[in-house]
């Protein structure tokens, strides 16, 4: 009898010791690698530097009636493409765990595009990312951003 206790007591241990390998071996594999590589964006198209982006200035807007129009349909699609990006960007950002969940303050994409045009004339080396992070900098430090 006194022998089946200590095989339950060195079973429970084990038990135990094994869980809490387990445990750490998750942990370890659910944090990023130290030697992580730089992070790859992905672009709209051809628009992802401000020079770029700047030729769809050109793009006539009605947010009231959420269209885009321009003589040259792939600038419409152009603008498309970058609002839809900018959406999915700060989409991106609001689902992180360490963002407010509202990075845009409440901003439209037609005021975002304004924004990021408005600094890509300032600064037309930028590229989109670099710019769309300015944007959230901007919102942090001045709410009169939003119109």
């Amino acid at each position: 009898m006194k022998t089946l206790l200590n095989l339950q007591k060195l079973l429970s241990i084990a038990v135990l010791l094994v869980g809490i390998s387990v445990g750490d071996c998750l942990a370890e594999t659910q944090t990023p690698p130290p030697n992580r590589g730089p992070s790859t964006v992905l672009y709209p198209g051809r628009y992802y530097r401000c020079l770029d982006l700047l030729e769809l200035e050109r793009v006539e807007v009605n947010p009231q009636a959420d269209t885009v129009y321009s003589t040259d349909p792939n600038f419409a699609i152009g603008y498309r493409a970058v609002a839809g990006w900018l959406r999915g960007f700060f989409t991106a950002i609001n689902l992180d765990a360490r963002s407010d969940g509202n990075v845009t303050k409440g901003a439209t994409t037609y005021q975002m595009m304004d924004w990021i045009f408005s600094y890509c004339r300032a600064h037309p080396s930028v590229t989109l990312d670099l710019a769309a992070f300015e944007f959230m900098n901007a919102l942090r430090r001045d709410s009169t951003i939003r119109k």
